[in-house]
């Protein structure tokens, strides 16, 4: 473990961006998720649908991955489980959704920090190790990104074999 967190601080420091470091934090915010049965990942991975509905349902797969998260959420100096935390970034987005189009926006405008005090989001793994809310949604997101394409590509390979 002592390894992983010392390469951890590396690359958030120094800005590192390997596939290595990118595997390591995929999982942070729970187990790999079964994406066979995550309404959220099949609407982003819907490529008929519009641009904002794919948008939608990645701000939705994240939302789904705070939810079912093991860890705990730090916000405002409380400690919040996963549901809790996602109850609360669900509000914040109804309320501020006009400002959000897409998930990334979502992150940066919902996600990192409390409008309140102005302390960012954190995740306390068991070990009391804490990562930032931020950190973590963008690598939930890289790994969505890496499933959809890999998806589509399947799906285009086979489209062009028959």
């Amino acid at each position: 473990m002592f390894p992983l967190l010392l390469w951890l601080a590396l690359f958030l420091f120094t800005g590192c961006n390997s596939q290595r470091a990118s595997q390591s934090l995929d999982v942070l915010l729970g187990p790999t998720p079964e994406l066979a049965s995550s309404p959220a990942f099949h609407g982003a991975l819907a490529s008929e649908t519009p641009a904002s509905d794919r948008e939608k349902a990645r701000i939705d797969y994240l939302l789904e991955r705070v939810g079912k998260s093991p860890y705990k959420f730090i916000r405002n100096g409380g400690r919040y489980t996963g549901k809790r935390a996602q109850a609360h970034l669900r509000w914040k987005y109804f309320r501020n959704r006009s400002q959000v189009r897409t998930a990334e926006e979502f992150i940066d405008r919902i996600a990192t920090r409390s409008k309140t005090s102005g302390q960012p989001y954190l995740v306390e793994l068991v070990d009391r190790t804490r990562y930032s809310l931020r950190t973590l949604l963008m690598h939930e997101l890289n790994f969505l990104k890496r499933v959809l394409e890999a998806k589509q590509a399947a799906v285009t390979d086979t489209a062009e074999e028959t």
